[in-house]
């Protein structure tokens, strides 16, 4: 029951946060790979895991959850800032952003 709750105030609050923000349609989210996903400022997080997955190459599925959190919050800030292309990295179970221009 917690769980849930925490989830939905989560889902509430990046909503919250991404509906107030309307100078970019999406973010450009590249990693180390050829792969890239555009992800919705109005709704970052409506990504899909399979995306995340493909995105960062994620091999252990376990990591998946863990990721996408970040990936979600490094898509919100880009938009908060304005920014339309980021290269995110990944080391281990942490996941950093940058511009990419």
């Amino acid at each position: 029951m917690r769980t849930q709750l925490f989830v939905a105030l989560a889902s509430l609050l990046v909503w919250g946060v991404a509906s107030a923000q309307s100078s970019l349609p999406t973010v450009e989210v590249r990693a180390d790979t050829r792969e890239s996903v555009d992800v919705s400022c109005a709704n970052p997080a409506s990504v899909k895991s399979e995306d995340v997955e493909r995105v960062l190459s994620i091999q252990d599925s376990n990591l998946t959850r863990r990721l996408r959190r970040q990936l979600i919050s490094a898509v919100t800030d880009a938009c908060k800032a304005g920014i339309p292309h980021i290269l995110v990295t990944r080391n281990a179970d942490k996941l950093k952003w940058e511009r990419m221009d």
